[in-house]
């Protein structure tokens, strides 16, 4: 048995009826690769054979009871893969908007907690002599800014490649059946590891908060970090429901580095530009009287990643999109010198050891405040926390292989947090740039038409910088 890290935990136990913690991906392969074969078998032996590299995947959550200590993860011994893989079935090739629609019904239902957490859908016939893959697959396996490198183990660099792995083997030994000694053995342990090292936790939290309030003075930039609740309230924030859905744009990556070029700024402060402008006008048409900036939750990962400190290394902040600056390039300005101070103080606060701390709170403690949150519709109430989230990821800028067929695209749909009902995830792949929106469906009506602001956005920006 290993425990669960308190951030893995944390993740794991504010799953909620509306807050469904995890992520999915359309990803798009040229059949021509697989000579032949049948995806749906083509896709099982690549994934047995090379599952042994993906830490967790076949392995089940079992939680302490009453949610005393975080839960821990144990060999599923009941592990088959045929009932993490599905088959879509078609009498017509599907197209990407169909592909699109279909990952906003597959994310809308919670994965199954009794086993691994993720699956994947075959579709076998994509318009264009292709196939796709629907993954989704939960927060506590991977996190949503360097999940790539998960995902990454199950391809090659060349069609050539032969696989290398022999199938997994399955595991045989019986699960443990923890008896009421272990989870008592669980909950002590949990219990002295947190008293002994709280002394040293507690100091740097104590230290953090200096380092705040030291760099709220002293950095010019920092006026663009908001604190938590800190948003207006806008049509796409409130209490979550259940069902999604997704929308993508998909832009060549030398455009955005151009733009990025000419303005002297970073790819994911065009993004964030993009973004605040194309929202600003979508949530107008909607009613909303505007006059004050929306503020974005920038998930931001730890630039070393440690072994045995959990799935999830990351952290976030809370960045102004200086929506009310009618300037488009004195808006850009300052939306990078917000994501400068955001990077800044994530360096040098060491935002990311911080986190752990969040071993502190009782599973039990997440668990019975979401669901009150959620209940009772606290936050048609409340301010929103933030109003979206906003996530951009540099990736691979060569193709992959899966099974010799070449991955054509990568289309990110990140999780929704309860109070925020919009998601936008940007991630590169081999020369273009793919934005996976999504929203929740009563709070973001009409999504399908925020890439088409998103697009229009781009290309005023565009025009607005000097060749």
């Amino acid at each position: 048995m290993e425990r669960m890290s308190g951030l893995d935990a944390g993740f794991y136990y504010f799953d909620s009826p509306g807050m469904h913690l995890h992520i999915g991906a359309i990803l798009i392969f040229a059949k021509s690769g697989l000579a032949g074969r049948d995806p749906l078998e083509a896709t099982r032996e690549r994934i047995e054979a090379r599952i042994g590299r993906m830490e967790r995947f076949m392995q089940r959550v079992v939680e302490v009871p009453f949610g005393l200590a975080e839960p821990y993860w144990v060999d599923d011994a009941g592990f088959d893969l045929d009932r993490h893989l599905h088959l879509h079935g078609s009498e017509h090739p599907v197209s990407v908007k169909e592909l699109v629609e279909m990952a906003g019904a597959t994310i809308s239902v919670p994965l199954d907690k009794a086993r691994a957490l993720w699956e994947i859908t075959v579709v076998p016939d994509v318009q264009g002599d292709r196939f796709a893959l629907l993954a989704k697959i939960h927060h506590v396996l991977l996190d949503g800014v360097l999940g790539i490198e998960v995902l990454a183990q199950l391809f090659d660099v060349s069609p050539e490649a032969a696989g290398g792995e022999s199938p997994a083997a399955p595991v045989v030994e019986s699960t443990p059946q923890a008896g009421l000694g272990d989870f008592l053995r669980e909950v002590a342990d949990s219990v002295m590891d947190k008293v002994r090292e709280a002394p040293v936790d507690f100091a740097r939290l104590a230290a953090l908060a200096k380092d705040w309030v030291r760099f709220s003075l002293e950095d010019s930039d920092a006026k663009g970090l908001k604190p938590l609740f800190g948003a207006p309230r806008t049509p796409i924030n409130g209490n979550l429901g259940t069902e999604r859905s997704t929308a993508v744009l998909q832009v060549p990556l030398d455009e955005v580095e151009s733009i990025a070029a000419r303005a002297g700024v970073r790819m994911n402060d065009v993004v964030l530009w993009t973004v605040s402008t194309g929202l600003a006008r979508y949530l107008q048409a909607r009613g909303w009287e505007g006059g004050k900036d929306l503020v974005a939750m920038m998930p931001m990962a730890h630039s070393q990643r440690r072994q045995g400190a959990g799935s999830n290394q990351v952290t976030a902040l809370f960045v102004s999109l200086y929506n009310t600056v009618p300037d488009a390039l004195g808006r850009l300005s300052a939306i990078a010198g917000a994501t400068a101070a955001a990077k800044r103080f994530h360096r040098e606060a060491e935002l990311a050891d911080f986190v752990e701390m969040t071993k502190y709170v009782p599973p039990v403690f997440t668990w019975a405040f979401s669901r009150v949150l959620h209940e009772v519709k606290a936050f048609e109430v409340l301010p929103p926390a933030f109003n979206l989230l906003v996530t951009t990821v540099r990736g691979i800028d060569f193709p992959l292989y899966f099974s010799g067929s070449e991955l054509l695209e990568v289309i990110p749909f990140g999780p929704l947090a309860e109070s925020a009902g919009l998601n936008v995830t940007a991630l590169s792949y081999n020369g273009t740039l793919e934005i996976g929106l999504v929203g929740e469906a009563r709070l973001v009506p009409g999504l399908a038409a925020l890439p088409g602001l998103f697009e229009a956005a781009l290309a005023e920006l565009s025009a607005a910088l000097p060749r």
